[in-house]
This record gives structure tokens, C-alpha cells and sequence, in this order.
């Protein structure tokens, strides 16, 4: 729902607006009234004694809009919701009025007005809740000064120019409201303050739609109305309200008269049962649309919240029998459409949307519940108005922040509209493209990413509409194109897809690349210079729509052939020969439409190789001025065009032509006409597999666990396309960035149904206003700048001065123990600060700072609290009840505040009955002898067993009867190997007996857990016996002896036989505990803490990771057999 408050002063009184409104409202219906698709029936206007605002005016209207809305949006509506009924109670100078369309119950116009002696200055007439004013925009109109269309203007109502014979008031200067106010009482002055209140709840639409009626319907109407009622003022003056009853009385009967044969000719055409002719339903109005034949009286008059509920379902229930409604085939199909996507807009028990109802006002119930049930633009509104004014704009830290930019992320927006887009389109409709993905932006960075707020800068770079001409063309070449009125239902058999391409094979398709560059240069100059980008050193990003995709990939493609790539791009080291490299300059020639044109449909070679060194010189294309992160595509045709090129020129190797950014994300719903993939045209094999789904954002707001990366391919991926190893390395050398490039996103199954036509429109307005679209985005590029750990207090003087010498030429070696927690225990943090290898030097009593990731993997680091280690350098934190953890894995730093050096731990907590598996690092990993923690070999196979209990939803615990001091040497040789993360039990220094240490542990797991199976040496038989861990779930690895033959199975083959005897002689089972398995965290500890967790919201578990590429060479080992385990896992 989108609400405003509109306000507009008059230079008049409050009863002298009142006969002009009335006067304005009747002369415009009958002279705006001209029968099929554009006219006003009055049904009653009558008065009433016990209603709305007590004694008023009642009247029921009927407005067919028909010629006054775009025509792909007309094409998925129901005839009979070409028409608006209007209700309005008129008790003066209070109204209100309510607007609804038969068959589309999730639409609704509100609109509450006060009429006061002022200049709008009163801050809250409606007596509004706090929700309700968070959700409102105040708009002030001044009648002289808001511009008005050239096509509409008129001389004769111009408030600058008229002046009233019979009053001699006028003409307006600019200023007329502050000379009012400089001179009051001198002249009449009055305000309407209008509340408007918008809602189109349909999938996709619901922006834009709500946009439109607000900007177009509402507020453009009622600047020319009020112009018209000033400059009318000689025609109203002087009469009394019988007069205006009397005009109402004559206008009812003269527009029942106009509109009598068109009402005939509808009640013909359901009697004989035929379809409505394609005149009736189809006439092209984008580009001359007069909005004010959608709400003539401009919201005048509204009913009650309290009353209007059962009044509004009534007219919507009986105007589906009217007989003004459509055959009934039509109707049934029409009307299915349009509740099909509703339904998905509401239920909240589907996974299509989210639950996220509206809590407009504090006490009462502002509307009735079925038309309050969900909002694209209002998501979480609870949580947002519990956390809003609770959770500031994060700020930088340090003395630098004075000296560099708050904003680490520029989207640069590619508008270039749909493949249907004829080029005639304002401005201001691009740009409210961008406000509407801006806001949806805020949204979800409130409640998820708060640490992002006022990070990210969003700038629209409007491009040409190259397919303007190609529609043109196509729509003539139809068989029906002598046919005006048939010429839309003819549109539904356009070939879309011939669109892009003969749109990107012309010849000045080059001048709009060409002119895409200059555009996106200035944007950014324009940001360089402006506040927030003086000294901008972020990433940029770049989004490209329909159209703006297969640009903005010719812009890259041009950058680079001259910028070179940057050290962090993903295609950084690859080797090319000098011949292939040449053959890649031959093929970027290939990208550019000219070159299509010059080299292909000539046969010249001297033209083509002319062509081509144009091309290679950056040509009169040039190249951006920045280097460009990540490219997003929404719904572009961009994999066609490509398709073309290559089936042109059949040499052309479409993964060279790599766009000059790291990572390229396709993103396109299923049922997009205008969309296609990438992926086959880089890798042939790819078109067995399926599009990476998109999570829904309702369910996984941030993300659903599963990785995109292509070095990271689950084994399904293998066994439907057939992909090696090998050959998935090769692969990855020439693809465009790390990750997979095709991403499907949701839509519902029932657009399907709609008109062909109507999809490029509607799936365009779907991407702006999408949560999963921008849940997605920020994964991608906000995801490591979030999750940057910055110290949340400064560095501070030592409380000790001898701790400044001491510590000097000795390294940190602080560690915090890992800790694992069930729901309701209490949760300590302990942590030893130490210096030197050997713990020559304790850090006594200093501050210590705990932080503590409460979101992973948003990045969001809470600071908790501040101790002082005691006299040997320990230091323990209790967390308060108030901000206990819930169920999940998250990562801890303990920073010192005199030096910055911290120690990492994590914190899990997790259900009862939770089920791990227990391994011995030395016992079960270590193939050779490493007394102080230096890189020992790895044992075959070793972290593929230990994978292979993690995939089946056990939590995993490593013990080690070494010192805590050689925790990060541990960790570290753990992270190398690419071992699963875990919970890792160190000794609390040198002890005599580490045996019993690990038993000690382990039994304080147990009373809340269950260990199911435990990996060793033959020294930690008794370890496990001692917890009452049967034999034959005891794994020793080494010789066999017959004395202990009995007490364990021994692992005489190595772990790869071990592992196959798991899988197929079924000795291992998933885990119990569903919730336990959820909980778990699925990556290794080469995994930077801003990946791979899942915590628990509001009791539902959530998985959010995503698995990087491995960190060191040797972090692949036995990738085939990973492979295999990520395979069963899924299927598990």
C-alpha cells in the first residue's frame, strides 16, 4: 500500500470550494464522457442523515477507464474491470471516497479529505498512528507553480494569466501562498488535506501499478482540477448547492443518455454469449494516457474506515453478476488469472509470498483484514518499526573516517525498459524504477543488514530504447496490421525474441552503446563529485534491465579490450597464447552490431578487417571509467543475441568475449519471454543442468546454504551433464567470474496463462520491487564489505605501563575456547590473552572486548561487553539473559583494546539430543609426528570421512590432548586440509594427563547429547569406552592387536575402503535430530566467518551459506569423493 498525503492551499474559502468542487466534478463528467471505454455513469446521488461525517451527499459512479490504461495491462484484466466504481460520502468539509474495480478485489483507492481555512500548515488533521506515519509522504500541490503536461496546458486556466471578471481575484504570482501568509485575513485562503491511500496487491505489479494511480491517477488529476476550478470561478460563482443539485440532476441524465447504446450493445453481447470484439479490449494508450478520466473527482469524497468494509465486499460480489459484465468464457478466464497471482500475493501458508501483514495503526484496525494481507514495499513492518529507531546508520570507525566515503557499494541502473518499450516513455518512470529497487533495498538492509544502511549508492543511467524501431517493424509486417483495431490481438503473435536481434543488428546499434559509455562516465563523474563520492574507493556494480543488459554487456566487452583486468578479477592468471589472444580481439570485433553489419553481411574482407581494427582501437565506443565488480542482467535477452553472433559467425567463441568484470549473475523468471540463459552458450553441457534457484526471501532471507560456485559443483551436477574434474577446471578458466551464471527466480505458475504480450511488461516491473532480487544482490556485493570486522571502541592507553614493554618483539597468541550450549544453559566465553609461542608473556589485567556475530553471515558484530584479564591472562564473559543466543553457529572475537590483536572462537548452540561424531586430530588425522603444531601429513581420505558424518547431520568434535597455546597452529593446519568446520577441545595448557582431559570433555557433552561414533588411536580406546561408547562405534586407526580386537573396529585399509563400507554396508545413519542437522554448520574452516551458518528468528531455522573455493592448493584433496558426499547429503 502506498500512502500520501496531499495538500492543497486555494486562494478561496471553504464554502466557496465547495461549490466549485461540485461545479468542477459535474462539468467535467459530462464533457469528458464519450461513451466505450472513456465515460462516467452516475447510479445514485442521493443524501443521507446518519453516515460518514454525519449528514451529507451520497453518490455511486461507474468510470469506464478502458482507453485511459496501458494497453498490456489491459490485456491480463477482465473487460468488466475496465470499469471503476466510486462510492463517496460527501459531508462537508469532511469527505471521503472509495474506488474499486469488479473482479480485481486486490485493488482499492481511500481517500479521506479535511477542508480547512489555511495554507496546509496543520501537521496531522487525520489524527494518524505512528505506523500510519511512517508509511505516509506528505505532497504539497500549489496550482501555479506545479508544471503541467505541454499537451494538456491551456491558456484560458492558467492561474498566472486569469483573472475573474465577477470576483477580480487573480492572477496568481508564484509566491501567492507566502504573501498570504505575510498578509493574513487580507484575502480568502483554504487547504483540501487529502489522504490517499493506493493498493494493487498482484504479483509483480504492485510498484508500479500503485505508482502509477498515485502519480498519473491521483496527483496529475487533481493539479488540473484545481487549475479548473480557479479559472472556472465566472462559471460557479454565485450559485447555491440547489443550483449544483439541480446541474447534477441534468448531468446524470444527459451521460445515462451517452452511454445507453454503448450499455446495449454490452447487455447484446452476453445475451448471444459471444466474445467481446478485439476493438473493445485493445486500443495502444501508453503514450496517451489522460489519467484523469481514471478518478474524475479526484478522490472527493471517501467513506469511514469502520463502515466501508462490508459496503466495499458487497459491490465487488454483486458487481460480478451485473449485467454490464463480459461473456461468461471470458470472464471465467480473465478473472482466474488475476486471483491466481492474488492468491500468491496472500497465502501466507504458500511459500510463493510472505505473511508480512501491515500494522497501520496502534489500536484499531485501520482496514479490514482481507485487503490487508500482503505488501511488496512493506515487508516486515513490524520488525521495522520495533528496530527502526533502534538501530542507526552505521558509521565508520577510526580517525580516517573523516577522509573516506560513507558509501562502499555504486549500482550503477542500465535502464533501457522492456523488448516492448516504444522509446516514448518519460524519465520518470526510469527513475522510479530505481526509487522503487532503492526502497526495496532499505527494507530488507533494516531488518537483515543493518550495517549496510547508507552504504550503498544507487544512480540511474537511462539508456536508449533500441527496440523501439524493431517493434515498429514487426507489428507492421503483421497480418493484421491494416487493422487498427485488431492491431493488439495480433501483438499477442509477435515474435518477441526476433526483437533484441534485430534491434542489436542495425547499424546505430553501435551509437547506443556508444552512448550508454558516455552516460555511465558522467553518472559516475557526476557521483565522484557530489558529497557522498568525494572519496569514494568502493566497488561498483552494474545492473542492467531487458534492454540495458545486452548494452551494458557491449559497453564491458569494449572496456576490455583497453582495461586491464584488476588483481582481484576472477580471471586473473589464465594463459593465453598469442594466437588465441589475437583470435579473442577478432571475436570482441563480433560483439558489436556494427561489425555484424560491416563484416558479416558484406563480403569484403578488407571491409571486415577495417571493422575490426576499428573495434580494437576502442573505436568510437570507448570504455568505462571505472572497473566494474559485478554485472547483473534482469530478464535479458542477452544469451539470443549472443546466439545469433555465434550462429553468424560460426569461429566465434562466445566465452572469450569476456566482459570486463568479475562475475556476470543472469537473473530471469522461467516464464519471461524476453529472458535466456547463458550457461549452454559457454558450455554446451550446461543445458542439461537447471538455472540456480534464487531462494525466496520469506523463507531464507539470507540464503538457503547452497553454493554457487562453480568450483564447488555438487555431484548432481556430474551426473546430468557429465562434467569431470578436469573438465570442469577448464570450464572455470574461461567462465565469466567464479560463480554460476544463470539464476531462476520465482514466479507464479499461473502467468502462464496471460497474454504473451503482458509478460514483458509485467516481469519488468517485478525485478525493481522483488525482496528475492534484492536479497540476492546483497548477498553478492555487500556480502564481504558487511562482514569486515572493524573494532567497535579505539585503542587505549595500556592500564599497566609495564604492559608495553613486555609485549614488545613478541607476537599474539591469544585463543578463546569454543563452546557448545544448549538453548536454555548459560553461555560463558573464556578466553586466555598470551604473547609468544610459549606463552612467555601474559596480558594481565587489560581491557578485553567481546564481539560476537549475532547475524551471521550479515556481519553485523554486536559488542557485548568489557573485562579486565585476571593475573594470568584469563578472562571469562557470561552473556546476559536478555541477549542469550538462540539456536545457531556464531563466531566470536575477543579484541584487547590496548593493541587490537584478538582471539576467534565460535559459539554453538544447539538442541537437545543433538548427535556428533567425535575425532582424535592426532589419532585419527596426523600421519606423521608434529610435537609443536607444524604442518604434519594428512592421512588419506581423512577429511572426506569427516565430511561424509557432516553431510549426514552430525555435529563434529575435535579433541586434541595438546596445549591451547598451538590452537591457531591446529586450526590453521586444520583450515589448510579443508577440513569440515567443528567444535575443537584443546587442554588448558600442559597437563599431565591429556586422556583424561578429553574424557572430561566429552562427558560434559554427553548430558545433554549423544556422541554416536569416535575416530582415534589406539590410546583413546579407553577415552571412549569411559563415555559408554559401544565397540562397534569405536574407529581406531593403525594395527590391529588381538587384545583390543574386541574393543573397537580397527581401520586396517585406509579411510577411502572405511568410507565405502559407511556408504554401502549402511554402519552410518543420518542424525536423529532434524533440527540439530539444520543448525549445523556446512562449511570448513578455510570458510571466512561471513559464510556458512544457520541460526534460528522468530523459531525458524534458516539455512545461509554459501561454500568459497578453497583458500590453499592443497584444500582440494580427494575432490571426487567430496563430490560424492555433497550428492548424498542432498539426497538425505
Amino acid at each position: 500500500m502506498l500512502i500520501k498525503e496531499y495538500r492543497i492551499p486555494m486562494p478561496m474559502s471553504v464554502e466557496e470550494y465547495r461549490i466549485a468542487q461540485l461545479y468542477m466534478i459535474q462539468k467535467k463528467s459530462r464533457e469528458e464522457s464519450c461513451g466505450e471505454g472513456s465515460g462516467v455513469e452516475i447510479l445514485e446521488n442521493k443524501p443521507y442523515t446518519d453516515g460518514p461525517g454525519g449528514i451529507g451527499q451520497y453518490t455511486h459512479k461507474v468510470y469506464h477507464i478502458g482507453m485511459h490504461i496501458p494497453s498490456w495491462f489491459r490485456s491480463i484484466l477482465p473487460k468488466a474491470a475496465l470499469r471503476v466504481e466510486e462510492e463517496s460520502w460527501n459531508a462537508y468539509p469532511y469527505t471521503r471516497t472509495r474506488y474499486t474495480c469488479p473482479f480485481v478485489e486486490k485493488f482499492s483507492i481511500d481517500i479521506e479529505t479535511y477542508y480547512k481555512p489555511d495554507t496546509g500548515n496543520q501537521a496531522d488533521v487525520f489524527n494518524m498512528s505512528a505506523a500510519e506515519k511512517r508509511q505516509r509522504t506528505i505532497d504539497p500541490i500549489d496550482i501555479v507553480t506545479d508544471p503541467i503536461p505541454p499537451h494538456e496546458y491551456k491558456l484560458e486556466e492558467d492561474p498566472r494569466l486569469y483573472k475573474s471578471a465577477k470576483t477580480q481575484r487573480g492572477p496568481l504570482r508564484d509566491d501567492w501562498t507566502q504573501e498570504y501568509n505575510n498578509n493574513p485575513g487580507k484575502t480568502p485562503i483554504m487547504c483540501a488535506y487529502k489522504l490517499c491511500k493506493v493498493e494493487f496487491r498482484y504479483w509483480g505489479m504492485q510498484s508500479k501499478i500503485e505508482r502509477f494511480i498515485h502519480d498519473v491517477g491521483l496527483r496529475k488529476v487533481m493539479v488540473r482540477a484545481h487549475r479548473q476550478a480557479w479559472c472556472w470561478q465566472d462559471e460557479w460563482y454565485g450559485l447555491t448547492i440547489e443550483d449544483i443539485r439541480q446541474l447534477e440532476l441534468e448531468t446524470q441524465l444527459a451521460l445515462a443518455m451517452k452511454m445507453a447504446q454503448f450499455s446495449q450493445a454490452e447487455e447484446a453481447t452476453e445475451t448471444n454469449g459471444d466474445a467481446p470484439s478485439p476493438d473493445q479490449e485493445a486500443k495502444e494508450a501508453i503514450s496517451s494516457i489522460e489519467a484523469e478520466e481514471v478518478v474524475v473527482s479526484s478522490g472527493e469524497t471517501l467513506q469511514p474506515r469502520g463502515v466501508l468494509t462490508k459496503q466495499w465486499s458487497t459491490s465487488s460480489r454483486s458487481s460480478r453478476s451485473s449485467k454490464r459484465g463480459v461473456s461468461p468464457s471470458r470472464h471465467s478466464l480473465s478473472e482466474w488469472r488475476m486471483q491466481s497471482i492474488a492468491r500468491d500475493s496472500d497465502d501466507s501458508s504458500d511459500e510463493e509470498f510472505f505473511d508480512a501483514h501491515e500494522d497501520l495503526s496502534d489500536g484499531e484496525e485501520v482496514f479490514p483484514k482481507e485487503i490487508t494481507k500482503w505488501n511488496s514495499n512493506d515487508l516486515m513492518d513490524k520488525i521495522e518499526a520495533a528496530d527502526a529507531e533502534e538501530t542507526p546508520v552505521s558509521k565508520p570507525f577510526g580517525p580516517s573516517a573523516l577522509w573516506t566515503s560513507v558509501i562502499h557499494v555504486l549500482i550503477l541502473v542500465l535502464h533501457g525498459g522492456n523488448i516492448l518499450d516504444t522509446g516514448s516513455g518519460d524519465q520518470n518512470s526510469k527513475q522510479a524504477d530505481v526509487n522503487t529497487i532503492s526502497t526495496a533495498f532499505d527494507t530488507v538492509m533494516r531488518v537483515h543488514y543493518p550495517a549496510a544502511l547508507g552504504r550503498i549508492a544507487i544512480r540511474l543511467v537511462p539508456c536508449p530504447a533500441i527496440c523501439a524501431e524493431a517493434f515498429s517493424l514487426v507489428s507492421n509486417l503483421s497480418p493484421y496490421s491494416y487493422d487498427e483495431g485488431c492491431l493488439s490481438s495480433s501483438q499477442d503473435h509477435i515474435p518477441l525474441a526476433a526483437l533484441p536481434l534485430l534491434a542489436t543488428s542495425a547499424p546505430q546499434y553501435q551509437e547506443a552503446v556508444a552512448t550508454v559509455i558516455l552516460r555511465a562516465n558522467q553518472v559516475y563523474a557526476d557521483f565522484i563529485k557530489s558529497l557522498d563520492g568525494s572519496a569514494f574507493s568502493g566497488q561498483i556494480c552494474l545492473i542492467g534491465d531487458c534492454v540495458g543488459g545486452i548494452l551494458g554487456f557491449d559497453a564491458l566487452c569494449s572496456s576490455n579490450q583497453t582495461v586491464n583486468e584488476s588483481q582481484n578479477s576472477s580471471r586473473r592468471g589464465s594463459v593465453v597464447s598469442v594466437q588465441a589472444r589475437d583470435m579473442h580481439h577478432k571475436e570482441l570485433t563480433l560483439c558489436c552490431p556494427f561489425s555484424l553489419h560491416s563484416s558479416v553481411l558484406r563480403s569484403d574482407a578488407a571491409s571486415r578487417r577495417s571493422s575490426s581494427s576499428t573495434m580494437l582501437d576502442g573505436g568510437s565506443l570507448g570504455k568505462f571509467d571505472f572497473e566494474v565488480a559485478d554485472f547483473f542482467l534482469f530478464g535479458s535477452p542477452l544469451g539470443l543475441v549472443l546466439a545469433l553472433r555465434k550462429t553468424v559467425i560460426p569461429v566465434l567463441d562466445v566465452a572469450q568475449l569476456r566482459p570486463a568484470c568479475q562475475q556476470v549473475y543472469n537473473l530471469f523468471h522461467p516464464a519471461d519471454p524476453s529472458a535466456s540463459r547463458l550457461e549452454p552458450l559457454l558450455e554446451r553441457k550446461f543445458h542439461l543442468l537447471p538455472p540456480f534457484n534464487v531462494p525466496r526471501y520469506q523463507r531464507f532471507p539470507l540464503g538457503d546454504g547452497n553454493s554457487a560456485l562453480l568450483g564447488e559443483p555438487s555431484a548432481s551436477w556430474c551426473t546430468k551433464a557429465c562434467i569431470s574434474v578436469p573438465t570442469m577446471k577448464c570450464i572455470a578458466a574461461r567462465w565469466w567470474g567464479t560463480k554460476r551464471l544463470d539464476f531462476a527466480l520465482y514466479c507464479p505458475d499461473a502467468l502462464t496463462a496471460f497474454p504473451t504480450v503482458a509478460l514483458p511488461h509485467l516481469f519488468h516491473a517485478s525485478y525493481w520491487e522483488s525482496t528475492d532480487v534484492v536479497s540476492f544482490l546483497l548477498r553478492q556485493v555487500d556480502g564481504k564489505e558487511v562482514s569486515e570486522f572493524t573494532p567497535s571502541k579505539p585503542r587505549e592507553k595500556w592500564l599497566r605501563k609495564r604492559t608495553h614493554v613486555k609485549i614488545r618483539n613478541v607476537t599474539a597468541n591469544h585463543r578463546v575456547n569454543d563452546a557448545v550450549f544448549t538453548e536454555d544453559n548459560q553461555q560463558v566465553v573464556t578466553g586466555r590473552f598470551m604473547y609468544g609461542p610459549l606463552d612467555m608473556v601474559t596480558l594481565a589485567a587489560e581491557k578485553v572486548d567481546l564481539h560476537i556475530m549475532t547475524q551471521p553471515p550479515s556481519g553485523e558484530w554486536v559488542y557485548f561487553n568489557t573485562e579486565v584479564t585476571n593475573s594470568s591472562g584469563r578472562v571469562t564473559f557470561t552473556i546476559p539473559e536478555d541477549k542469550r543466543l538462540g539456536i545457531g553457529v556464531y563466531p566470536v572475537k575477543m579484541v584487547v583494546r590496548g593493541d587490537h590483536t584478538f582471539a576467534d572462537s565460535y559459539l554453538t548452540v544447539i538442541p537437545r539430543g543433538t548427535e556428533f561424531v567425535v575425532f582424535s586430530i592426532d589419532g585419527s588425522f596426523a600421519a606423521s609426528v608434529s610435537i609443536m603444531g607444524s604442518d604434519p601429513k594428512v592421512r588419506a581420505g581423512a577429511v572426506d570421512v569427516v565430511r561424509h558424518w557432516q553431510d549426514l547431520g552430525y555435529l563434529i568434535i575435535y579433541v586434541t590432548g595438546r596445549p591451547d597455546m598451538q590452537k591457531q597452529r591446529v586450526v590453521a593446519w586444520l583450515s589448510q586440509h579443508n577440513f569440515p568446520h567443528g567444535i575443537v577441545s584443546f587442554c588448558d595448557g600442559l597437563v599431565h594427563d591429556p586422556l583424561r582431559h578429553k574424557a572430561n570433555f566429552l562427558k560434559s557433552l554427553t548430558e545433554v547429547r549423544f556422541i554416536f561414533a569416535g575416530y582415534g588411536s589406539t590410546k583413546d580406546i579407553s577415552v571412549y569406552a569411559s563415555i559408554g561408547l559401544p565397540p562397534s562405534q569405536i574407529y581406531i586407526v593403525g594395527r590391529p592387536t588381538k587384545k583390543m580386537q574386541h574393543q573397537c573396529q580397527f581401520i586396517t585399509e585406509g579411510y577411502a575402503a572405511h568410507l565405502s563400507q559407511l556408504e554401502y554396508n549402511h554402519r552410518s545413519r543420518p542424525a536423529k535430530s532434524s533440527s540439530a542437522r539444520m543448525v549445523l554448520r556446512k562449511g570448513s574452516f578455510g570458510l571466512g566467518a561471513n559464510s556458512d551458518f544457520l541460526r534460528k528468528r522468530n523459531h525458524l531455522l534458516r539455512t545461509i551459506s554459501s561454500q568459497p573455493a578453497p583458500s590453499s592448493p592443497t584444500a582440494g584433496i580427494s575432490r571426487s569423493i567430496f563430490l560424492k558426499q555433497e550428492h548424498a547429503h542432498k539426497q538425505n
